[in-house]
């Protein structure tokens, strides 16, 4: 969601409260630019990319053993559930961070902006789908792609291939690892309207969320991609799955929509728009664990869950978006909402950023400007680290046992 912005600077990380470096993972990579003053990366005019200077991750270390070895028998009391991500690109960023965590510290490297190249995924990163096949449910190569060294770092899938979907494998599985997927959901909505910007109505650029012949309808989405995440899988144990229902792009495409009027939506709180949002919410969820069920992974549905969306800085100025900030909190609250009505599990990433990195302390769960880029609602790579390690912290709390997901170096 950064085709509005032209230009975006990594923060350093000097400065931002946080919690104890305990629940952190630990350093990405010495070349990480959290720590530098002078911040390197930009936003690309087009879509947000990192610049040229930006440079690839580290390869794997093949050192260490070969890589995605030791598969786990059936039932070891060892494993950890696998984890699929469906969202948007803050979610993409906990995916990246997720990934950095199944590898040895010196695979690992932090994302540099808000929306990485490929080159900027850690090395361990393989597409669960394919680009060739004529289904876009066919899961793609059981191997990983990125264990050699490749300076372009565009080894096994184009760019808008990781944008859209992407999987990645634990350096060994002998620890009881499991593998993480992620899937772009245009919206909460199954069939749309979803936002666009105007030169992807047009045509004068692409959707760069499109690929492996998926459609932008979020049922039809996870109705191929979440199939073949359990079929790329090297094992049937529990998955793990984090919905997030893009509270970012749900209002911004209220915010270009002719006529919303967010006074008048907010002294009403609803005029069919809320309703709308918590009833697609129920049916994104409902989905989710349907697919489990089809495909004989019952023992899965308690591990399904919802999150909130840490409360942003600001939004790009177009129509009237840069003026909805507040209204995160709202669709926040009807997320929470839907999750106690539903009895599905929350996690509530608004309470766990504003915690973590806390802003403006009269504002209700506001996030410090430097844990976000300079966008103002993409979190940078260490914001997006602490809250994935939050997010396993919670999970050994709120979920089942056999729900819980791999720890650092994919213990």
């Amino acid at each position: 969601c950064a085709a509005f912005a032209a230009r975006a600077s990594a923060r350093p990380a000097a400065g931002l409260a946080r919690a104890s470096s305990s629940s952190l993972p630990s350093a990405m990579s010495a070349r990480s630019v959290l720590a530098e003053e002078d911040a390197r990366a930009v936003l690309g005019a087009a879509y947000g990319k990192c610049d040229d200077a930006v440079e690839s991750c580290p390869a794997l270390d093949l050192s260490l053993g070969p890589f995605a070895e030791g598969a786990l028998a059936a039932g070891d009391p060892n494993a950890r559930a696998h984890l699929f991500i469906l969202g948007d690109s803050i979610d993409k960023l906990m995916h990246i961070s997720a990934c950095n965590a199944l590898v040895s510290e010196r695979e690992r490297c932090a994302f540099q902006c808000s929306t990485p190249v490929p080159r900027q995924y850690p090395r361990n990163a393989a597409p669960f789908l394919s680009e060739t096949e004529e289904s876009p449910e066919s899961p793609a190569s059981k191997g990983t792609c990125c264990d050699a060294v490749d300076d372009a770092g565009e080894c096994c899938a184009s760019e808008f291939a990781f944008r859209t979907a992407l999987a990645c494998r634990p350096r060994t599985y002998a620890n009881g690892a499991g593998d993480a997927g992620f899937l772009m959901l245009m919206g909460s909505s199954q069939h749309g309207p979803y936002f666009e910007p105007e030169e992807w109505k047009t045509g004068a650029q692409p959707n760069p969320y499109v690929a492996y012949g998926l459609p932008s309808a979020t049922s039809v989405r996870v109705a191929n991609a979440f199939p073949a995440f359990l079929a790329w899988t090297k094992d049937t144990r529990p998955v793990t799955t984090l919905i997030g229902p893009n509270i970012i792009w749900e209002l911004f495409r209220w915010g270009v929509e002719p006529g919303f009027d967010p006074d008048a939506f907010r002294s009403s709180n609803d005029d069919g728009k809320l309703t709308a949002f918590e009833d697609q919410t129920r049916a994104l969820l409902a989905q989710t664990k349907e697919t489990l069920v089809l495909r004989n992974r019952e023992s899965s549905l308690a591990c399904v869950f919802l999150r909130t969306q840490p409360v942003p800085v600001s939004f790009p100025e177009v129509g009237v978006v840069a003026s909805l900030t507040d209204l995160v909190s709202v669709l926040n609250d009807a997320v929470r909402r839907v999750a106690t009505e539903q009895g599905a599990p929350l996690f509530d990433a608004a309470r766990g950023s504003a915690s973590m990195f806390p802003g403006d302390p009269g504002v209700s769960q506001s996030v410090a400007a430097a844990a976000y880029f300079e966008d103002g609602y993409h979190p940078t790579s260490e914001h997006a680290a602490a809250l994935y390690a939050l997010l396993r912290e919670w999970a050994r709390e709120a979920l089942p046992e056999h729900c819980r997901l791999s720890e650092e170096n994919g213990q």
